[in-house]
C-alpha cells in the first residue's frame, strides 16, 4: 500500500511538473527566427525608395511663389521623396507662374510645370511629361499635393533611371 501511495504522489509531482512548465510555454512568447537582412547596397532601408527632386521656380507672382514654397515643404516632410541641390539623379519640378489677372495680384495664377529628368549637371535634361492651370489662394495645397502625388507616380513609372 505504502508503494501504491509512492506511486500515487510521484506520477502526480509529476503531473503537476508538466502543468506548470506547459503553462509557464503559453504565457512565454514563441520564439520567432530572425528576420533576413535586405541587401539594400548600402542604403538604409527608409531610403530605398526616396527619390531625390528638385524644384525650379524663379517667377515672383504671390500665389505662385506661394505655390512653389507649399510645394517645397511637402516636399521636405514627405517619406518617397527628398529634396536636393546635388549634382545627382534626380526629378526636376520646373514651375513657370504668372499673375491671371495683370494688375490684381494675389488672386490667382497661371502654372504650368514640366518634369524632368536629370542625370548630373551640364548633361541634357530628358523631358518627362508638363501640365498646365490655373491656382488661386484657397487651392495651393491641394494643388502642391497633386503635383506632388504625380511626381510620385512619375518616379515610380521611371524609377528604372535612378
Amino acid at each position: 500500500m505504502q508503494m501504491f501511495f509512492r506511486a500515487l504522489s510521484l506520477a502526480l509531482a509529476l503531473t503537476l511538473a508538466v502543468a506548470a512548465s506547459a503553462a509557464a510555454q503559453a504565457k512565454a512568447p514563441a520564439p520567432q527566427a530572425a528576420p533576413a537582412p535586405a541587401d539594400t547596397g548600402g542604403k538604409k532601408n527608409d531610403d530605398a525608395r526616396k527619390t531625390p527632386v528638385a524644384i525650379e521656380h524663379d517667377d515672383n507672382d504671390a500665389v505662385g511663389t506661394r505655390l512653389a514654397y507649399r510645394l517645397k515643404e511637402l516636399l521636405g516632410r514627405s517619406s518617397l521623396m527628398q529634396p536636393t541641390s546635388k549634382d545627382e539623379k534626380k526629378i526636376v519640378l520646373v514651375l513657370k507662374t504668372k499673375e491671371e489677372f495683370p494688375g490684381r495680384s494675389g488672386l490667382s495664377s497661371i502654372y504650368s510645370v514640366s518634369w524632368l529628368f536629370s542625370s548630373k549637371e551640364g548633361a541634357l535634361k530628358y523631358f518627362l511629361t508638363s501640365e498646365a492651370g490655373i491656382v488661386d489662394s484657397a487651392d495651393i495645397d491641394q494643388t502642391a499635393e497633386m503635383l506632388l502625388g504625380k511626381t510620385d507616380k512619375l518616379a515610380s513609372t521611371y524609377g528604372y533611371l535612378f
